[in-house]
């Protein structure tokens, strides 16, 4: 049966509706959502049933493939699922589920991941560490050696070249580690939550994460620089590892408490028109992949490029009245979004 319920609700000026999908009997503890831009389609990692499981548009569930150990988080990163599955990481074919990477990280008890393009970043739960995984050589390291804490949901934020942390138990802090390097940087000392399961960016660049205690979906600016606020996303049942859907504009939301999964839709257009106080430009444009922006920028502003799919595919820190460059990016329309600002640019590139 596919429960359906629409809510509209507020945070801060952004409208937002929740759309909450609870599908009963077709996933058992789910852990992990991903969306899949290309099928337009959500993958759902299940711990009780080892496998991972395909949700379309219209909520129909159907299986993509069995993993044991148990598959818990997961991550896309071209052609190819990736799952953590016990102490290692395995990849899989997006088109037919064959399996195409198998590596043992040596890890202990392996939940989140995330990439940044070229590699993967795995956190370790029970052994307090994070792996670099290089796919293309089948080769991995041990980038951070003790996290000091327990390491749970990880996203690379591009606009801030960092990895981004969220932590088991009370009072749970959020970490940046640097990709080369792994040093470590305390973005916010205590949350106030309890076991945050789940991070990720939405469509502002705000961090979104996901906690047990309390069961919410909670929204931190990305200078982490004031406290976090509920997005007031109803019926969670602690809600584990989360993504957000560029392409439609919704939070991924595995329950695990409750086996189902909340897609939860905020008006990312509206808000954004909503919050800009002027009107913004790229010039030239089209372009053959250097932009200035129209009025220039009063600050040092990070920014996010995203394909026409909402696939984020470049970011970096913009400069007042410097070029953005996009040279690097195939030909087509892409959307430059100054999340702090509330800011997006459309631009062309032939």
């Amino acid at each position: 049966m596919l429960i359906i319920t629409l809510i509209r609700r507020t945070w801060a000026v952004v409208m937002l509706v929740a759309h909450a999908t609870a599908t009963a009997g077709q996933y058992q503890g789910p852990e992990s959502v991903e969306y899949d831009p290309d099928g337009d389609r959500y993958f759902v990692s299940n711990t009780g049933s080892n496998s991972i499981k395909q949700q379309d548009q219209s909520g129909v569930v159907t299986d993509f493939v069995t993993v044991n150990p148990a598959p818990y988080g997961l991550e896309l990163m071209g052609d190819t699922l990736f799952a953590c599955s016990g102490g290692s990481v395995k990849g899989y074919a997006t088109s037919d589920g064959t399996l195409v990477f198998n590596r043992s990280l040596g890890g202990s008890f392996l939940n989140g991941i995330t990439t940044d393009g070229t590699h993967l970043y795995v956190t370790d739960f029970s052994a307090s560490r994070i792996y670099k995984v290089d796919v293309a050589n089948n080769t991995h390291s041990t980038l951070v050696a003790n996290t000091a804490g327990t390491p749970n949901g990880i996203v690379w934020d591009p606009a801030g070249e960092r990895l981004v942390v969220v932590f088991w138990g009370n009072n749970a802090p959020i970490k940046a580690f640097d990709r080369v390097t792994g040093a470590s940087t305390t973005l916010v000392a205590g949350t106030g939550l309890s076991n945050i399961d789940g991070v990720t960016i939405d469509c502002f660049g705000n961090f979104l994460v996901a906690s047990w205690s309390p069961d919410r979906i909670t929204g931190l600016p990305p200078d982490f620089a004031s406290a976090g606020t509920s997005i007031g996303v109803p019926g969670l049942n602690n809600p584990a590892d989360i993504d957000f859907d560029e392409v439609n504009g919704r939070v991924c939301i595995p329950n695990s408490g409750n086996n189902t999964v909340t897609l939860f839709e905020i008006d990312c257009t509206t808000s954004i028109v909503e919050r800009a106080a002027r009107t913004v430009q790229s010039i030239p444009n089209p372009t053959t992949g250097l932009v200035k922006l129209d009025p220039p920028l009063n600050s040092v502003e990070p920014y996010m490029v995203f394909d026409a799919r909402g696939l984020l595919v470049a970011g970096g820190t913009a400069q007042p009245r410097e070029w953005i460059d996009l040279r690097d990016l195939d030909a087509g329309a892409y959307y430059i979004h100054f999340g702090r600002l509330g800011h997006q640019v459309r631009v062309v590139k032939y």
